[in-house]
């Protein structure tokens, strides 16, 4: 990859639409052979849709909600949080297969109050819902009276799981409130990164969630050959990074003529074919917070 003879071009763009089409003719103009983002949900979803017509190949770095005019030699590429969604769905099922008979909902879904948390709510809800289960759903507002009220909710219902749209710190906050050997499922959201999460992994024990080796697994041969950031980063900043990383990898890929290859990457491990999608399959980390650290666990796929 370090050898690769390829020259760099970076053109900055807002989250205007507009501007994403006369940015991507001046690349065109320039001799890009393909355009590298954009990174915004609102544009790629313009071009996802197609709202944005693209004259030249570009992989996204972002998945949009419809793909539906993507053009053949384009890919779409990202982090999106609905995916790692529908895996601890899978993952969750596959745990706890479903009994002969059930009459009442047997999953929780908890969920925060900001978008992206309604985002992986729905995802989680929808994947449910599409495997015939039937979910239970409590809002989360940090605060005593919620804790209370959570307590006496719980208590009525008879559930397998609980599905955690929420972030770290609320995750950590109704942690406490929920029964010791009850199964609880996460995003990467859980994992803030660094010494953060190290302060809140003790009150998050037992929580299963999928995240990018580039944090999970520092030490994988995978990982280790790719240099670090020369200062401190966020473990957002980190994930967009790593997301660097392979969206270049990818990339050289794609420019080679391959239309089918897996990739070992630093967010998880990628697949494309485009013949079946235009969408990189990524399959992160599987791990769990245990005894204040977090632990890599092995899955099947």
């Amino acid at each position: 990859m370090a050898n690769a003879n390829v020259a760099i071009q970076l053109l900055e763009v807002d989250d205007n639409i507009g501007q994403l089409r006369t940015t991507l003719a001046a690349a065109q103009k320039h001799g890009a052979r393909i355009v590298v983002g954009p990174l915004t949900r609102t544009l790629v979803n313009a071009l996802g849709d197609g709202r944005v017509v693209a004259p030249l190949p570009v992989l996204t770095l972002n998945l949009p909600e419809s793909d539906i005019a993507v053009a053949p030699e384009s890919l779409a590429f990202g982090l999106a949080v609905e995916a790692e969604s529908r895996q601890m769905v899978r993952l969750a099922l596959r745990d706890l297969p479903a009994p002969a008979t059930s009459t009442t909902p047997r999953f929780l879904i908890l969920t925060g109050e900001s978008p992206l948390a309604r985002r992986m709510s729905t995802a989680f809800r929808d994947a449910l819902r599409e495997q015939s289960e039937r979910v239970t759903q409590i809002d989360v507002r940090v605060g005593y009276a919620f804790l209370q009220t959570l307590t006496e909710q719980l208590a009525t219902l008879k559930i397998d799981a609980v599905f955690c749209a929420l972030d770290a710190r609320e995750t950590a906050f109704v942690r406490p409130r929920l029964p010791r050997d009850l199964p609880l499922y996460a995003t990467s959201q859980v994992n803030l990164g660094g010494a953060e999460s190290a302060l809140l992994a003790p009150d998050l024990d037992g929580v299963k969630f999928v995240d990018m080796p580039w944090l999970i697994e520092p030490e994988h041969a995978a990982v280790m050959v790719y240099p670090r950031s020369d200062v401190a980063l966020s473990g957002e900043l980190q994930r967009l990074y790593a997301l660097g990383i392979d969206s270049y990898r990818v990339m050289l890929e794609w420019l080679a003529g391959r239309r089918e290859f897996e990739l070992d990457g630093v967010t998880g491990r990628l697949r494309v074919d485009r013949s079946r999608s235009p969408r990189v399959e990524r399959w992160p980390t599987l791990a769990v917070f245990r005894s204040g650290r977090i632990e890599r666990l092995e899955q099947t796929q």
